[in-house]
């Protein structure tokens, strides 16, 4: 039972950081945005990716499900087309992980990871996510083509390399500042 609640708090919390994310990249970080949906640098594509690989398939629900509230309540958008492409914007970056563990005989720590791998899943990641998305466009008779595919995987690309090396200097700096903590206890 306490499994099952730790896993209920982990999506929760995917999709709550989602959902508080959006609505500041809608409110104060919308300047990068082109065009209704398209960026030139789309941030949330590293967090898609980092939930998928620190949480799997609990990422997975928790980024559809943010993705979901965030597309109905803050952009006001269709429930198909909120709910069909939160599953595709979700499943993308876990098809790209799989592959690229797979690809590189990886297993699930990160601590061998070196740049180019890591630029490698960036790329995967982004290309799939631009392809899904342009592929669905094309269903529901949305602008499509190959200038948008480009246009959102290098959003993709440029956003993921940010959240990662946001993601970083927080890392570093929260180790400073623990270690600057300790030394005055001490």
């Amino acid at each position: 039972m306490g499994n099952a609640i730790k896993n209920g708090l982990i999506v929760c919390g995917i999709a709550a950081i989602w959902v508080a994310l959006e609505a500041l990249d809608q409110g104060y970080l919308g300047f990068p945005e082109i065009a209704q949906y398209s960026y030139f640098i789309y941030w949330l594509a590293g967090l898609r990716l980092v939930a998928i690989i620190l949480f799997g398939w609990l990422g997975f629900f928790g980024l559809f499900f943010g993705y979901a509230v965030g597309g109905i309540f803050l952009r006001g958008s269709s429930e198909a087309d909120t709910l069909i492409l939160g599953f595709l914007l979700s499943i993308a970056p876990m098809i790209a992980y799989r592959f690229w563990q797979s690809a590189f005989d990886k297993d699930d720590d990160f601590d061998d990871v070196n740049f180019v791998q890591l630029c490698y899943i960036v790329f995967l990641h982004s290309f799939i996510s631009a392809l899904f998305k342009n592929v669905y466009w094309f269903f529901v008779d949305h602008e499509f083509g190959i200038d948008h595919v480009t246009m959102i995987f290098a959003a993709n690309v440029l956003g993921s390399f940010v959240f990662l090396y946001l993601l970083l200097f927080c890392n570093r700096l929260f180790k400073k500042i623990k270690k600057r903590l300790s030394a005055k206890t001490i």
